[in-house]
């Protein structure tokens, strides 16, 4: 979380663009955030977003800037290891239906449904490619 205002939070990194609040509000419920504005005071308050927000809500405002920059390629790093199954069944399929190319950091085997390859990192320096649909993971 950057330091600023909730608008901030949703810009980042174009802190400066000019984008209307109906289009934050629009942001917010896709990513289950709709009540956010009310509990913290509206678009433009600056509060101490870590210690307000739990990590699962952090974790879904960081969805809410990936859907909104729609950047070429996204690489997300834990991104619902807070978050309960429908809450990152609803964000992957947000994810999915954009040109976002991403690949995911996780241990989660729930994961596997929104990609199509696996890159194991294994303990001996190695690693291994992996359809999604047969994957196991490797003992040990």
């Amino acid at each position: 979380m950057i330091l600023g205002s909730l608008r901030h939070q949703l810009l980042y990194p174009n802190t400066n663009r000019n984008i209307k609040d109906e289009e934050l509000h629009r942001l917010l419920r896709q990513v289950n955030l709709e009540d956010l504005p009310a509990r913290v005071g509206d678009f433009d308050a600056e509060i101490k977003w870590d210690s307000v927000l739990s990590l699962g809500e952090q974790q879904r405002l960081a969805f809410a800037r990936v859907l909104r920059l729609q950047p070429r390629y996204a690489i997300l790093d834990e991104a619902t290891s807070a978050l309960d199954m429908k809450n990152e069944l609803d964000l992957y399929r947000l994810l999915q239906q954009t040109e976002t190319a991403f690949i995911s950091v996780g241990h989660r085997s729930s994961l596997l449904k929104y990609h199509q390859q696996v890159l194991e990192l294994l303990g001996d320096s190695t690693w291994r490619l992996v359809p999604a649909h047969q994957y196991r993971a490797s003992a040990g």
